[in-house]
């Protein structure tokens, strides 16, 4: 599948790994090591591939809604969720599930909701499904696919009933049907996580879902599944982490920041207070890009709800404003009892309006209705309290600036261990290693040596790893240099995109002449100057590159 990425905007032209490969076509010797080269072109022609994880409950799949703007049928349906669910682009609505045993088998999404445990002619399916691809037609889905995952555990040996804990398989009657649920289909915890775990290693970027409110075992879990070396794409380069389902801050907690009034409280900005703390502790700042709160499901709602339930809302915001806040206050009386004083909804669709929306969700759309504002207006606002616009727009940004390089380095990283086994069994076998294999060893090196943009990305890893010693505004800068902001060189230049080339040259000698100062200063440690020598080349080649324009007008960076 092609994306916008381009072959010609990635190092060695987009073809280093197809080409390396046809040069090993035939040596049998050397099969492991091409068919890794094969893959890696498969993956570099491919949308990139975001993993969505965390823990079982955490709001993953209702995510992957919001991002989207629709109800996915495979991540709504229990029994699937125990399982790997990829979304891709489709022109029209598909889905293929795939077998344990290597079948696939091409299904009518519409049916996917019948894939359930009541159902008995199913449940041999269900017992041997490996994973399911749903494809749409959905602009993201262009330049990301998006892997739900089933759930990380501990991956310490805890005890089992610590591990029923931390997945949340007991302790109320949801809980308890998730484990029958599981049981019945023939998955085990430790099932899901090693599928989760191996997700998560396929994938080129990451979302971490955490907890609402997190606690000392979503942080675990984090960081012993990075520590324990099966997760090298969770870094502050390839992942974000999502502070979930924060809708759920309202009504206010006394533990809770902000004014607790519930006609006013934000959960919103409790929620950012919180992710700025979390985004403190050195362990997370070195995993994660940023920390994000969202609103799964009030996004999710803002983009799905019927026009109908507007009419329900109304009804709603005609009751006195401070009752239904009360009255919201305890979602499960709100969505079961019969009759509410002061409430004309019925039961049935308070509780649908609690599924789709939340409490929360409610309460912020009827203050909308009650100001005024008409259903499109009303949406609108819903999804940017959400947080989810704000996400999406991160993710596009900071992940698809640098989609192809991102995909590259992680096929050079597959091929530099295809490499390494090859050696090593071939040296345990007392037999040579074929002489191609070594000429791809050097021009690998001199690839990751000669190209300036694998120097960019290892400076954003020491970045994120909080090793160099940049003042705010140089880190920004840096950023902004080595393509956060955008790929063309008025992105970054920090210029209007409309900028001429003499702006660009004018604009670039400038910085040379600072960053070159700034590498020659002898108080800077040796990885701080190394990044600001890679700063000053970046502007180097911007300065190039504006200095030969193109006959048609385009500027070149060289």
């Amino acid at each position: 599948m092609k994306t916008s990425d381009g072959d010609a905007s990635s190092p060695g032209g987009g073809r280093f790994f197809a080409d390396n490969a046809d040069r090993l076509a035939g040596l049998d010797d050397a099969e492991p090591v091409a068919r890794c080269l094969r893959q890696a072109q498969e993956r570099l022609d491919q949308p990139m591939r975001v993993a969505v994880a965390g823990q079982l409950k955490r709001g993953k799949s209702t995510l992957v809604n919001a991002l989207l703007g629709e109800t996915v049928a495979a991540t709504g349906q229990l029994e699937l969720t125990f399982n790997v669910n990829e979304l891709v682009y489709s022109d029209e609505p598909a889905a293929v599930v795939r077998y344990q045993d290597g079948r696939s088998v091409e299904v009518d999404p519409a049916d996917l909701h019948r894939w359930t445990v009541r159902d008995p002619e199913r449940l041999a399916d269900l017992r041997a499904i490996r994973s399911v691809e749903l494809g749409l037609p959905h602009r993201l889905l262009r330049t990301f696919r998006l892997v739900d995952t089933p759930g990380l555990g501990s991956v310490d040996g805890v005890d089992a009933a610590n591990t029923h804990d931390a997945l949340g398989t007991y302790g109320d009657p949801e809980a308890q049907r998730r484990a029958e649920t599981l049981a019945t289909i023939g998955r085990t915890e430790a099932g899901m996580h090693a599928d989760s775990a191996a997700e998560v290693n396929r994938a080129d970027a990451v979302l971490f879902l955490f907890a609402r409110s997190p606690h000392e075992r979503d942080l675990r879990v984090v960081t012993e599944f990075v520590g324990s070396g099966s997760a090298a794409t969770v870094t502050a380069l390839k992942a974000f982490g999502v502070l979930s389902r924060c809708d759920e801050y309202w009504p206010p907690q006394p533990d809770l920041p902000g004014d607790h009034n519930p006609m006013t409280y934000d959960p919103m900005a409790a929620a950012s207070q919180i992710a700025a703390r979390l985004g403190q502790r050195s362990a997370l700042a070195r995993l994660f890009f940023a920390i994000v709160p969202v609103a799964g499901l009030v996004a999710e709602g803002a983009q799905t709800l019927p026009a109908a339930s507007f009419d329900v809302l109304a009804d709603l915001a005609a009751a006195d404003p401070k009752r239904l806040a009360l009255r919201l206050g305890d979602t499960a009386f709100f969505a079961t009892r019969e009759s509410l004083p002061g409430i004309r909804v019925p039961v049935e669709q308070r509780r649908d309006l609690i599924l789709r929306l939340g409490a929360w969700g409610i309460h912020r759309a009827c203050g909308y209705l009650r100001d005024g504002l008409g259903e499109a207006e009303v949406r609108q606002r819903l999804l940017a309290d959400s947080g989810v616009e704000r996400l999406r727009s991160l993710i596009v940004d900071h992940f698809g600036n640098r989609a192809t390089l991102i995909k590259m380095d992680g096929g050079l990283r597959d091929l530099e261990n295809a490499i390494v086994r090859l050696r090593r069994e071939a040296r345990q076998a007392g037999r040579p290693v074929p002489a191609a294999v070594d000429a791809l060893a050097g021009r690998v090196e001199n690839l990751r040596s000669n190209d300036h943009s694998f120097a960019e990305l290892s400076v954003l890893s020491a970045l994120y790893a909080q090793e160099l010693d940049l003042s705010s505004v140089e880190r920004d800068e840096l950023l902004r240099v080595t393509g956060e902001y955008g790929q063309e060189p008025t992105a970054r230049l920090g210029l209007d995109p409309a900028a001429s080339a003499a702006d660009q040259l004018a604009a670039a000698t400038a910085r040379i002449r600072w960053w070159a100062g700034r590498s020659a200063d002898p108080l800077l440690d040796r990885e701080t100057v190394r990044a600001a020598r890679t700063v000053l080349r970046s502007y180097e080649r911007l300065a190039h590159g504006a200095a030969r324009p193109r006959s048609d007008g385009e500027v070149v960076v060289g």
